[in-house]
């Protein structure tokens, strides 16, 4: 198929022209038909007239009206026709007798002899819708045959876009391999080759983000390594040595160093948790079960802050899901109610299900969210009040966004909002079973 304008023209013109020449064809055929009858009947009031005037037949109605008049005395009428003139002026005229309005001729071929013949409008008006609708009659049904042929050859012609837009409504989010068609028509070749060549470009991107972000947490993790290890030594040689740090210089070293190694770990799960990169593993698995061994993974946290934490709702709770991004789902939730939740707070992790959804609501009794900024603490490296959040607690800005990541890959939902309990934050995620 090399072109769907040339394709649709040539066959369209050529539809058009066949049909519009049957239909004229059987139009013809039935107007003539039509005409051929009202000849023969102008012949039979012919044969008529004469054989009434010979006295050779008996007087048949045939719906016209014939009067001979000869030195002003009716010679010849047929049965319709009155024995008064039906017309008393030369040429055509219209007149009412015998009950009916009749178009009249009068001609005078000679000064003695005097030929009237009329006809009834309603018969003459017949014969013209009879004559218009064979005219059109073959046209109007042509046309759902028309209809129909223009739909095929339309459907024909755009099976390739069809095709087309059928491939890319099926690839997946990470499936960025060129779309292959037959029989491409010169319309979408350029399309075809444009949408591959921006599918090659997203795929070079991804895969240099993917190892611009794996190289740099790689090469940050060593140096950061490294220096974990000597301030640990440089801390134990000042103990030993007796050197004080009145300034907290070691102290304040120490937690920078441990919030960069902790914002390198974040920047790694946030991308390997993007949906454009994340291959998910979707199996069966119990989020009641998962809830608490993330519970039992920050519980020395959690004690070491004399925290209360609790886990109440269904004991089980089965869904299709990913166990690793689940996990990390929960463990952010956990970890935030507990970093900025104060110490002897409470956090209480609940199980429910609603309209075939699972429903995780982590509430806590922290200061919590402001509700103008609840649409904003889901943007990556944001931090209500910056680094000088009110609970001294060093952070990220990362484990919502991460969070919101894991809910769109499974096609969840989050929401936060007041604590009904607790006074503090709540946050809903709601996941398909």
């Amino acid at each position: 198929m090399s072109s769907l304008r040339r394709y649709l023209v040539t066959v369209l013109i050529a539809l058009f022209t066949l049909i519009s020449f049957l239909a004229a064809l059987q139009s013809y055929r039935q107007s003539a038909s039509r005409a051929e009858a009202l000849f023969d009947q102008d012949l039979q009031v012919l044969a008529s007239s004469l054989a009434q005037q010979y006295q050779a037949g008996s007087q048949q109605e045939l719906g016209l009206a014939l009067q001979v008049w000869q030195n002003n005395q009716l010679v010849y009428r047929s049965p319709l026709a009155p024995e008064t003139p039906m017309s008393e002026t030369a040429g055509f005229s219209e007149h009412n007798f015998a009950g009916k309005r009749w178009r009249v001729f009068h001609q005078t071929p000679t000064a003695l002899l005097t030929v009237i013949v009329a006809q009834p409008l309603q018969q003459r008006q017949q014969l013209a819708d009879e004559v218009i609708t064979a005219s059109i009659y073959p046209v109007v049904l042509s046309l759902p045959l028309q209809a129909l042929l223009i739909w095929l050859v339309v459907s024909k012609a755009l099976s390739p876009i069809k095709r087309f837009s059928a491939q890319l409504a099926s690839k997946k989010a990470n499936d960025l391999t060129p779309v292959e068609l037959e029989q491409v028509p010169a319309e979408l070749d350029q399309m075809l080759k444009t949408t591959n060549l921006l599918f090659t470009r997203l795929a070079e991107a991804f895969e240099r983000e993917k190892r611009f972000a794996s190289d740099v947490a790689h090469e940050l993790r060593t140096p950061l390594s490294v220096l974990q290890v000597n301030l640990h030594n440089a801390s134990q040689q000042w103990q030993q040595s007796g050197i004080a740090d009145p300034q907290g210089s070691m102290l304040a070293l120490r937690a920078g160093v441990e919030r960069m190694s902790a914002l390198i770990e974040q920047i790694m799960l946030l991308n390997r948790t993007n949906p454009e990169h994340f291959q998910a593993r979707t199996e069966q698995l119990d989020l009641a079960g998962l809830c608490r061994q993330v519970v039992a993974d920050w519980y020395p946290q959690i004690e070491k802050k004399q925290q209360q934490i609790e886990l109440i709702g269904l004991e089980h709770l089965s869904l299709k899901g990913d166990a690793f991004a689940l996990r990390l789902l929960v463990s952010n939730l956990v970890g935030n109610a507990s970093k900025y939740t104060q110490a002897g707070g409470a956090i209480q992790l609940e199980l429910t299900t609603h309209a075939e959804k699972a429903v995780l609501t982590v509430q806590d009794n922290g200061p919590g969210i402001a509700p103008e900024e609840y649409s904003r603490v889901f943007d990556r490296f944001y931090r209500v009040g910056g680094d000088r959040h009110q609970s001294g607690t060093l952070g990220s800005g990362l484990g919502l966004a991460i969070v919101r990541d894991i809910v769109n890959l499974h096609q969840g939902q989050v929401r936060l909002g007041a604590s009904d309990s607790l006074s503090g934050l709540k946050v809903t995620v709601e996941l398909p079973l």
